[in-house]
This record gives C-alpha cells, structure tokens and sequence, in this order.
C-alpha cells in the first residue's frame, strides 16, 4: 500500500524557494544556478539534504 499524500508531503521538501534566491543572486553562467533550477520542486528529505550538502560545497567552491 503507498503511503497518503499527507505522508508523502512530510517527508518532502520544498525547493521553490531555494529556486528563488538562487535565480535572484547567483550569475546567469553558474554552474550552481543550473543544478538548482534542474532539480524537482520537492524531494523527499533525505535526498534534499545530500544535494544541499553538495549544493553548499560548490557555492564555496563559486565563491573562492
């Protein structure tokens, strides 16, 4: 049996407003820009915070 939306959605998060702020401050031709804006809108929690582990790690990477 698949687990309720409900379910689902709490064990989700949301990258809409990640999406945001990288389009508002990050240049056009980043790397960084691109990976964000590929990925869903909501991904379930564990994969989310391997990619913001990895999204921090270039955006160190961006900024030095």
């Amino acid at each position: 049996m698949a687990p309720s939306p409900r379910i689902q959605e709490a064990n989700s998060v949301s990258l809409v407003e990640l999406k945001a702020l990288a389009r508002k401050l990050l240049p056009k031709n980043s790397i960084l820009l691109t990976l964000i804006l590929s990925e869903p809108d909501s991904l379930p929690k564990v994969v989310a915070l391997a990619k913001v582990e990895l999204f921090v790690k270039l955006l160190h990477h961006e900024l030095t």
